[in-house]
């Protein structure tokens, strides 16, 4: 077993990244990272109880060079017998229709595909090449944008079902484990160019760093875990006061609060957009201040506390209804959502709640935070009763609603997310149980189209 190898299997038993029975699908873009990647799990597959796939995504950028990389990711999955899954996607058209940098957009597009798999079941992990080296350009261009404490902790070697089992290993420990096994590898022509900020980055202040103090990068993975242990115990913290006013909390959690406000709505986090809602959460006393942010949503700030709505694109959409007593809320022009807490000592039994489970009824006590009352946006995901997955509530409501319902549709999020949609029904999350005592019951009332109520 080689020195790498060694190396990549003491970190995926030290973190758990794997568990035996996995399918792990390895990202492979024929570059020397993932082709590293793609030896490395096979060999340990069988030791570790796992079964290896690939995806290869053809962002079409580079024309005659990017099918060059395709084949040779088929070439190889072929040879080594690795079931390989080749996605071709317009990363340029993607980007535009973002209106994100062809940078950002292909990997968000890549993301998305990732998640895909995932949802469908068609892998349990999948497992990206990032290495050493990446995480310090991470850390470097984090660090350049002014982010905070958290974006300086670098890339998680495990994220949900994302891991990175070469996390600790550098780039020149990667070429000599390839050399080592006369495996050849493509190179991206665009990674030569410094057109792209990471390449800057790569070609320019890596070097200059490792000539300040010869221990750069490698002393990146120890930086990291001191600085996620400060985050840990800060960021415990600030779960504590979620559903505080804002305004009374220390700078440091406050500003916890919004990033993680920011991450569970998939938006951008930079210095200037958390100072933004820092500001307007403070000298808001209580007037509603708006800060735009990507996806064409708003972020709105009142009474301490932060929201996120979707401008009105039909008459018949609202932004958001915070929820805050029982009662009958409109929602578009036909329809009200009737909610009400109801506590009921003899619907604890499973027999009851089963029978009294309409995909309607949801267990109080489990909801996080504020609730609002929206429409379904970009990115909303949810995980229903008996579905070993999370989906994308825009898929399930294209199963189960003509377009023009989509959009106007009901949805319930609580500081999480998604815990209720009016076709999908809750999520697993707040499902009744035997311990449930409080209920939050969900109607919908249809009324004839044009009829105020």
């Amino acid at each position: 077993m080689s020195d790498l190898i060694r190396k990549v299997l003491s970190d995926i038993l030290a973190r758990g990244m794997t568990d035996s029975g996995d399918t792990v699908c390895c990202a492979f873009s024929g570059g020397a990272d993932s082709t590293a990647l793609i030896l490395v799990m096979k060999e340990l597959s069988e030791q570790l109880g796992i079964s290896i796939s690939a995806v290869h995504i053809n962002h079409m950028l580079r024309g005659a060079e990017s099918d060059r990389d395709e084949n040779f990711c088929a070439d190889l999955c072929k040879k080594l017998d690795i079931p390989l899954k080749i996605y071709r996607r317009d990363a340029a058209e993607f980007s535009r229709s973002l209106g994100m940098s062809v940078e950002t957009g292909a990997r968000e597009m890549r993301y998305k595909i990732f998640s895909e798999i995932l949802d469908e079941g068609k892998a349990s992990k999948i497992a990206t090449a990032h290495n050493l080296n990446d995480n310090a350009e991470t850390v470097i261009f984090r660090l350049a944008r002014g982010t905070g404490l958290k974006g300086l902790c670098g890339i998680p070697a495990v994220r949900g079902n994302f891991i990175r089992p070469l996390l600790n290993c550098s780039r020149d420990e990667i070429e000599g484990f390839l050399a080592e096994k006369k495996q050849d590898f493509v190179t991206d022509s665009t990674n030569l160019s410094d057109d792209y900020v990471r390449n800057k980055i790569r070609h320019n202040i890596l070097p200059l760093l490792s000539e300040i103090h010869g221990g750069f990068p490698q002393n990146i993975p120890a930086l990291a875990k001191s600085l996620s242990e400060d985050e840990d115990l800060l960021s415990a913290e600030a779960a504590k006061h979620i559903d505080s006013d804002l305004r009374t909390l220390h700078p440091a959690i406050r500003k916890r609060i919004i990033i993680n406000f920011l991450e569970n709505h998939n938006i951008e986090i930079s210095s200037k957009r958390i100072e933004e809602i820092n500001s307007a959460l403070l000298t808001g006393d209580g007037i509603q201040k708006n800060v735009n942010s990507n996806g064409n949503r708003l972020i709105s700030t009142k009474n301490g506390r932060i929201f996120i709505s979707k401008p009105k694109a039909v008459s018949e959409t609202i932004d958001f209804l915070k929820i805050e007593k029982d009662g009958s809320y409109p929602f578009s022009c036909d329809r009200i959502v009737i909610i009400s807490k109801v506590i009921n000592e003899k619907m604890n039994d499973n027999a009851n709640v089963n029978k009294k489970l309409t995909n309607h009824l949801a267990d109080y006590d489990k909801i996080q935070g504020g609730v609002l009352l929206r429409n379904r946006q970009r990115g909303d995901r949810i995980k229903l009763p008996n579905s070993p997955h999370t989906k994308e509530l825009r898929k399930i409501l294209q199963e189960r609603l003509p377009r023009e319902e989509r959009a106007v549709s009901a949805v319930l999020a609580d500081e999480i997310g998604v815990f209720w949609s009016e076709c999908a029904g809750i999520a697993q999350r707040v499902r009744p149980d035997e311990n449930t005592r409080t209920f939050l019951e969900i109607q919908v009332k249809r009324l004839p189209k044009g009829t105020a109520e």
